[in-house]
């Protein structure tokens, strides 16, 4: 049934060591109108359980235990809760796919994450099917959430609740994987970060910390639930301080607000960009009618002074924070309410040790600009490694330290300032980007002889994805088409915005790599704008 004892944190055990029984206790002591409302279904923390169960019953008595992966392709709905919580129930690994994937993107992840389960809606069954996957999973084993149970010859999901009294609850640990979230990393294609039970229900508690969250505080979020950060910021902490969350399917800038207000949250999570868009938006006398006290901030990469400008105009307080899928998803450093140092990421406090190391590993002093370190101070709130990639999970981890990519600094107080992000991959609007990944989608375009994707400014904050390109010989690619033939092929998120062409690619001297600082730098008054002529929506590509 329940795990064994969980590792200490501030001197004690935790109270639980795995996610099932953390659900167990907030059911049973939560008040009966406080829960989860997600897409505007609510449940109760103690429905939530009923259902989960259900659904642990119904994946066990078809062979879902330990070993085994469960994988979704869901947009935001109450059964992402239901499948998650009731996966680990049995033993088994959650695997939350972002529902932006497609065709190559897409294929790569399922082979890798090689799934017992899947579960869609309707677009993400067609999804699998264009990209090739659905017939590499028995028929038994695909279920769909939408009323038409024929998706891609799927099950209904009703066929997975099962009151079963028979079905017997492992014993789960603290140490177990709970989760892989596929992430993008500095360089390859995207990893798989297994995550253990443990590392999931610190991160909640860490939220507990950072806002001083009590039962009479509710949450509002628009992240999404394919996200470790959205798992960990939206759901795990308002649930271990038995307050009430919200979570949207979609942001709407000008309808935010509204939903802020019906929700009556007091804590939020614009991250990111959203900010700067909230900041864009026309003057109110509603500015200020909300009942928010705290917004959790990861505000790095926004244009200067939007911060402030958020704080003064609406009068909330932001709580920056770093962190990353590899530390446990979201938290792992972060500031706190009344801090004297606002515009920092905070410390890693009693979590986590944070170092600043140069491309030799060594300790900088402090003010010097280098790799973002982090080593964990409680066992199990870090990764377990890469699925199926104990070679990179080894260079990520070497001398001791996580390795994250990132630039930043430390000052004289600790506390850590995030400058950016390394060469090989860029955020746009909210989402880490691998250049590798998107290289290797365009390279196969028959006209592209080499190609470099770098991340650009962009005007709200963070970067667009920004492509050169070398041509083959005596060939000419019409900008337009290509973006059709990128969308088609790759997530929304990650189809370039600039597209140019070049004779030649800028490259080092000793080992011929390509200097991105020196494509970084390039003005974008000689490249081809996709917004321009298509606007800021993707745009299909036209029927035959």
């Amino acid at each position: 049934m329940a795990g064994t004892t969980a590792p200490l944190v501030n001197g004690a055990p935790a109270p639980w060591g795995d996610l099932g029984s953390l659900l167990d206790d907030v059911a049973a002591t939560a008040l009966p109108d406080v829960g989860v409302t997600i897409d505007d279904r609510f449940e109760s923390y103690a429905i939530l359980r009923e259902s989960t169960l259900r659904i642990a019953s119904g994946l066990q008595g078809r062979g879902v235990g330990p070993g085994k992966r469960v994988c979704t392709l869901l947009q935001t709905r109450i059964e992402v809760l239901h499948i998650w919580f009731g996966t680990v129930m049995t033993g088994a690994v959650w695997v939350p796919l972002n529902t932006g994937l497609q065709g190559d993107d897409l294929r790569h992840i399922l082979q890798d994450a090689e799934p017992d389960v899947i579960v869609a809606d309707g677009e993400g069954w067609a999804k699998i099917g264009a990209c090739g996957f659905q017939s590499a999973l028995a028929p038994d084993m695909r279920f769909t959430v939408e009323a038409d149970s024929g998706f891609g010859d799927a099950h209904s999901f009703d066929e997975l609740r099962s009151n079963d009294p028979d079905w017997v609850r492992p014993c789960v640990i603290y140490s177990d994987p709970a989760v892989i979230i596929y992430t993008g990393g500095t360089t390859g294609l995207p990893k798989g970060v297994v995550l253990p039970h443990f590392a999931m229900i610190c991160g909640g508690i860490r939220y507990g910390e950072a806002f001083a969250a009590t039962s009479a505080d509710r949450h509002f979020s628009v992240s999404p639930l394919f996200h470790a950060g959205g798992l960990t910021i939206a759901v795990l902490g308002p649930m271990i301080a038995r307050m009430h969350t919200t979570v949207d399917r979609t942001f709407s800038v000008s309808g935010y607000w509204a939903r802020v207000r019906e929700s009556r949250a007091t804590l939020i999570n614009p991250i990111g960009v959203i900010l700067t868009m909230l900041c864009r938006q026309p003057t109110s006398d509603e500015d200020r009618n909300h009942s928010v006290r705290a917004c959790l901030g990861v505000t790095g990469q926004l244009p200067d002074g939007v911060p402030a400008e958020f704080s003064r105009r609406f009068g909330i307080e932001i709580v920056n924070i770093y962190s990353l899928s590899e530390a446990s998803g979201a938290l792992m450093v972060y500031n706190h309410l009344g801090s004297s140092t606002p515009a920092a990421n905070g410390k890693g406090r009693h979590w986590a040790d944070v170092a600043i190391l140069d491309k030799t590993g060594n300790l900088l002093p402090a003010g010097a600009l280098g790799e973002i370190a982090l080593r964990p101070k409680i066992p199990f709130t870090f990764m377990l490694g890469y699925h199926r990639n104990p070679v990179r999970t080894l260079e990520v981890f070497s001398n001791l330290w996580l390795h994250t990519g990132d630039l930043g600094y430390l000052d004289h107080d600790g506390f850590l300032f995030f400058e950016g992000r390394e060469a090989h991959w860029l955020r746009r609007r909210g989402e880490n980007i691998s250049c590798y990944e998107v290289e290797a989608i365009i390279a196969q375009h028959p006209g592209v002889d080499e190609v470099a994707v770098v991340g650009t400014p962009a005007e709200i904050g963070e970067e667009d994805v920004k492509v050169f390109i070398v041509t083959k010989a005596d060939v000419r690619i019409d900008p337009a088409d290509f973006i059709h033939w990128c969308a088609a092929r790759m997530a929304a998120f990650k189809v370039p915005r600039f597209v140019e062409f070049v004779s030649t690619l800028p490259r080092s001297t000793a080992k011929r790599e390509v200097e991105r600082h020196v494509l970084r730098a390039m003005p974008n008054d000689g490249a081809w704008d996709r917004e321009k002529v298509f606007g800021r929506k993707i745009p299909a590509a036209p029927r035959s």
